[in-house]
């Protein structure tokens, strides 16, 4: 008799995620049963609705603060802000809280949105196209903070979504069909999928398959980065698409 594994991993993973996501658990624990030598331990902070529970302009690092210090308890070995909010602040915004977190908890911190620059850097991405859940307002302030940091953006789509919640039941497929088209067009590098609480992983690896370039899932963007902190960085997690090959 084989015994299903119901222990905890050698190492583990330690992420924060907004209160009201429904897909950034779902991603994780999908990614990591290609690893069952790691574990996810997850904590939440304040943000539902549009933008309620942390200030407009900046972080509240007290439930982020809160939030470290109990994943600690559990032994992590690297903490992920697993959310794009970084790309509409500012990154700057992403780097402090990486800096008051790991000078907190003495553990290596990464960012959804810091770490998307890295993926870009690392494939050689410099234009893209755009998928956000909200308004096109909201996309003009990503586009430009992109734009800032060498990324641009020559398609997007932007599915209207003005709570963080519904977010999650959003249909997949104008998704689909807009990375077709921008693909078609043949002058992006990448489709990115910028919101850890919409349904692109479960979709990334059949649409590159299709369309020939990457598909990014931000959700598995910070998934990927706690693994590489982690030194756990090539197969057999290949088939989950291009980020992880």
């Amino acid at each position: 008799m084989t015994a299903r594994r119901i222990g905890p991993g050698r190492r583990a993973m330690g992420v924060i995620l907004p209160s009201s996501n429904r897909v950034v658990e779902r991603v994780t624990q999908d990614i990591l049963s290609f690893v069952p030598a790691i574990d996810a331990c997850f904590a939440r902070i304040p943000y539902f609705g549009n933008g309620q529970g942390q200030p407009s302009d900046r972080y509240d690092e007290k439930p982020f603060m809160a939030a470290a210090e109990l994943l600690g308890h559990a032994g992590v070995d690297v903490i992920c802000w697993n959310a794009t909010r970084g790309s509409a602040i500012g990154f700057s915004h992403d780097r402090k809280l990486c800096a008051q977190l790991e000078q907190q908890t003495g553990l290596p911190v990464v960012t959804t949105a810091l770490s998307t620059l890295e993926a870009f850097a690392h494939f050689n991405i410099r234009h893209i196209a755009l998928v956000t859940h909200g308004t096109p307002g909201q996309g003009a302030i990503i586009k430009a903070n992109f734009a800032e940091r060498g990324i641009e953006t020559r398609a997007e789509l932007h599915l209207g979504f003005t709570d963080n919640f519904a977010a999650a039941a959003a249909p997949f497929e104008p998704v689909i069909d807009f990375a077709r088209e921008s693909a078609a067009r043949a002058n992006v590098d990448a489709v990115l999928v910028w919101s850890t609480n919409l349904p692109g992983h479960a979709y990334a690896a059949a649409m590159e398959a299709q369309i020939g370039i990457p598909v990014l899932d931000s959700a598995a963007i910070g998934v990927w980065a706690a693994l590489r902190n982690l030194g756990i960085d090539r197969p057999p997690l290949t088939e989950l698409g291009r980020l992880f090959a």
